[in-house]
């Protein structure tokens, strides 16, 4: 098996999952890439990262010889998903706003930042910065998103998807638990939401996805990777797979308009989502010949369990759109 590849988004409860891994793996078997000039940073992705030569396959290869359970650090999902899989990459989210006064908390305390929660916020390299770390990615696809205000849930479904046994902590936080609120004023919030929109509709589709998965866990239902890719007046398209060790094709139901009009089986090739290491060697697309019209709702459901994609219809463009 892989390594888990944890992908670190400052304030989202971060440190209490990786110090929890180390808990249940070994410290040795834990390697972090915080950057170059992180004291945190291991020194096997020192000798093939930043060294003289970049060599992300050494690194790889390095990891395999010692047993590595887990690569994490402050780095986007692009530096090591290819080599992890996708399947086998985790991260957390946390409502934006909260997120960022819990950073700016973060960096008036231990780094001594003087300037305003309003100067903060306004640097551009704080906005959307949890969209950044998933920048090119399909959140539907990603193994794991837990959700910081449900860190419990989301440990217990991390720990059962993998068969691990994590252990819960609660570790660099600027608040007594992960679930207090950091007070904000109308003022900022309003210019926060104005500045992180795609964080705000990041977090909402995690948010709808977690509840989701969340749901088809106590019901004792596998959960299914699986997104609407093309949605036109001619056909719909998209994958899915099945998390965890089950390889065999997942049948998709295709609505319109709220009613039943067939179905498709994921087998078809997507080449694209090969870097990825997706299950079935990429025969995890679907597609369905449709005639629709502009304005048309159209939604799909996995066969066998039920479950919905996306959350909420999409909707077919009109032409030129």
């Amino acid at each position: 098996m892989s390594p888990l590849f944890f992908v670190h988004i400052p304030k989202t409860a971060g440190t209490s999952f990786r110090l929890g891994a180390e808990r249940l793996f070994g410290k040795e078997k834990v390697v972090y890439d915080y950057g170059k000039d992180s004291d945190a940073t291991s020194p096997v992705t020192r000798d093939f990262l930043y060294g003289e030569t970049v060599d992300a396959w050494g690194f790889a290869k390095a990891c395999h010889r010692h047993s590595v359970a887990m690569m994490a650090g402050h780095v986007p999902i692009a530096r090591f998903v290819s080599l992890a899989g996708v399947g086998n990459s985790v991260t957390f989210l946390r409502d934006p706003l909260q997120r960022i006064a819990s950073d700016y908390a973060h960096f008036v305390r231990h780094y001594g930042y003087q300037g305003t929660f309003r100067e903060f916020y306004s640097l551009p390299v704080m906005h959307n910065r949890q969209s950044s770390f998933l920048t090119g990615m399909n959140l539907e696809a990603v193994g794991m998103v837990g959700m910081t205000e449900c860190y419990a849930e989301s440990l217990k479904l991390i720990n059962a998807r993998y068969d691990i046994e994590i252990p819960q902590r609660e570790d660099n936080r600027g608040k007594v638990h992960l679930g207090d609120v950091h007070d904000i004023s109308e003022k900022d919030r309003v210019e926060l939401t104005r500045l992180n929109r795609r964080d705000i509709a990041l977090y909402n589709n995690a948010r709808h996805l977690f509840d989701q998965r969340l749901s088809l866990f106590h019901k004792g239902q596998p959960y299914s990777h699986a997104c609407l890719i093309e949605v036109n007046s001619r056909q719909v398209a998209g994958w899915a797979w099945w998390e965890g060790d089950d390889d065999s094709p997942v049948e998709v139901e295709v609505w319109i308009n709220n009613h039943h009009v067939g179905n498709a089986v994921a087998v078809e090739h997507r080449p694209g989502l090969c870097r990825l290491r997706v299950p079935r060697g990429g025969y995890i697309g679907f597609s369905r010949p449709v005639d629709l019209k502009p304005g048309d709702q159209v939604q799909c459901r996995i066969a066998k369990t039920g479950q919905w994609f996306p959350t909420q219809p999409r909707q077919v463009p009109s032409p030129g759109k």
